[in-house]
């Protein structure tokens, strides 16, 4: 891996749609990302997801895609934990703003030769959820400057109807995020539609759902949201 003084970095990270500072060129994107790894600035790393997923819309194939040996052979073991942390919190991005498929795919199989654990994608779910940090390596990241970050460079789209249709979507997936559950939001969603439900969803509803969607409809609590925001 070529080293990257720090300049060269952020100008190789404007050249992957995160322009931090100016945009002079792009570089080998594996490379970028390797130097990106060994920073410890926030404001970096959390470009990480951005720079992943936008070397991947530039590139059909990444080297890390490429290579068979596991991801964290290749780096230092700090480095590889921190590389299947920023992986994860790529694939919650993807799914979160629904991009193709395609790039679901990819991060999963990068994730798969990362060794990711199945309790990570819960633990991240909640804490982008309530708006949490998450810590990557020691460096503490803010999922809601992930989530802005994600939104502004990779998140493009002509202005039409359909797009403003589709932004309005996604900032109440948004929204439903921070207070509901992955399963919560399955239900809620079932139950607007009108499709049936199983005796275990339904209980599911009463039991917990139904009580938050009650504090929600409260005007009191409307009222004082609004004084506070």
């Amino acid at each position: 891996m070529k080293k990257m003084t720090q300049q060269d970095l952020l100008d190789s990270l404007s050249g992957y749609g995160y322009p931090l500072v100016s945009r002079r060129f792009a570089g080998d994107p594996t490379e970028v990302l390797e130097n990106l790894l060994r920073q410890s600035d926030p404001r970096l790393l959390e470009g990480f997801p951005v720079v992943l997923v936008n070397a991947m819309k530039e590139k059909e194939t990444l080297s890390w895609e490429r290579s068979r040996e596991d991801l964290r052979r290749k780096l230092p073991a700090a480095l590889g934990e921190k590389l299947r942390m920023l992986l994860e919190m790529t694939g919650h991005l993807v799914r979160l703003f629904g991009l193709e498929q395609k790039y679901s795919d990819r991060t999963e199989k990068l994730l798969h030769r990362s060794g990711a654990g199945k309790q990570t994608a819960e633990v991240l779910e909640r804490a982008f959820a309530r708006s949490e940090t998450v810590s990557a390596g020691g460096t503490e990241l803010s999922t809601q400057r992930l989530k802005e970050n994600f939104k502004n460079y990779v998140v493009q789209e002509p202005d039409t109807r359909a797009v403003c249709k589709k932004k309005q979507e996604m900032e109440y997936e948004l929204l439903l995020s921070e207070i509901f559950t992955a399963r919560q939001k399955e239900v809620l969603k079932k139950r607007l539609a009108g499709k049936a439900m199983t005796k275990t969803e339904k209980e599911y509803f009463y039991r917990v759902v139904k009580k938050r969607l009650k504090a929600l409809a409260h005007e009191d609590l409307h009222q004082m949201a609004k004084a506070l925001l």
